[in-house]
């Protein structure tokens, strides 16, 4: 098996079958679709069981689908059952209010044949809630082959790319490796505790990795919703679980015994917070936020960089540059 598509399910009722019905065009058969109903409370559980009983009644398809229904453990929790049961070699996690293009996966896949990676990422089109007015979002002109060296070269594409939205941070947007995931413990972490899940998993992803292949396709279609996670996020709850997320991944870089990015932390201790408040925390004053990344400092594991981070942040404050 190829693909694993994996698709967490809660209460999406509304938008699960553009989402279902995409997978099902796909024009490249080696795949499975794995569906985690997680505690869904209205219909979506229904579509899911009938969905794969359709997927899988197919005469001369190989891809298969199966559902798992389970109480409600979160997006991470969905997210991490669905790599315990995947069996293809690349996943690729999908939301289920979000479409992806009939021939997306024979694009990766003809790609794949040209370009050995570790992870191969690509361009979305964003639309409005009801899959209209397509916006493009660019990332790169032509496709490339990142290399990561060593731990400068993984600070650096950190730091300038990832961290800054140059290449975009959702898994949605990317095709992992089982096995390196699997090889490495790899887990999404609650989004209770961590602020952008996505961003934790990418980051600790990329410190297991020596290539990373970029398409120029857009192959996934983003459903922009007023009541989606990240619309709806208690902006107050943000930086203290974006410290909780630094710290993880703090915490990640020295099991994998990256000693470079633990020495420079800072850095991407400060591109991930002015990233974050720059284009994220419109409704607190600089004195809030300033307040609460100090607050910051008393972190046991990465309190001293967090205390860098604060005086040149408050630094920004005073002369008015904290916000774009």
């Amino acid at each position: 098996m190829l693909f694993s598509i994996i698709i967490p399910v809660y209460n999406t009722e509304r938008f699960l079958k553009a989402c279902l019905d995409s997978v099902a065009a796909q024009d490249f058969d080696d795949f499975e679709v794995i569906l985690i109903d997680d505690g869904s409370t209205d219909g979506s559980g229904r579509m899911c069981d009938e969905f794969c009983n359709l997927f899988n009644g197919r005469a001369g398809r190989n891809a298969k689908a199966k559902v798992i229904h389970q109480e409600n453990i979160g997006l991470s929790g969905a997210r991490n059952r669905g790599i315990n049961e995947a069996e293809g070699e690349w996943l690729w996690f999908i939301d289920s209010d979000d479409f992806i293009v009939p021939d997306a996966l024979s694009i990766i896949h003809e790609r794949m044949r040209f370009a050995k990676g570790d992870l191969y990422a690509f361009q979305y089109i964003k639309t409005d809630e009801n899959g209209e007015n397509p916006e493009y979002i660019f990332f790169r002109e032509s496709q490339e082959t990142v290399r990561i060296k060593n731990e400068g070269d993984l600070i650096w594409h950190s730091t300038n790319r990832l961290l800054q939205y140059k290449d975009g941070w959702e898994t949605w947007g990317r095709l992992f490796s089982r096995n390196i995931i699997r090889e490495n413990s790899l887990k999404f972490k609650d989004t209770k505790c961590v602020f952008a899940e996505d961003i934790c998993f990418l980051t600790e992803y990329l410190m297991c990795v020596k290539l990373s292949v970029f398409l120029v396709n857009y192959l996934y279609c983003y459903r922009q919703r007023a009541d989606s996670i990240m619309n709806t996020v208690e902006q107050k709850s943000v930086i203290p679980r974006m410290i909780n997320l630094l710290e993880d991944v703090y915490t990640e870089a020295k099991r994998f015994g990256k000693k470079q990015v633990q020495k420079e932390f800072d850095k991407i201790c400060l591109t991930m917070l002015l990233n974050q408040i720059q284009y994220k925390l419109d409704e607190l004053s600089d004195d809030e936020i300033c307040a609460e990344i100090t607050e910051g400092t008393n972190n046991r594991t990465v309190g001293k960089y967090i205390k860098k981070v604060s005086e040149e942040l408050k630094a920004e404050a005073k002369g008015d540059r904290l916000r774009k």
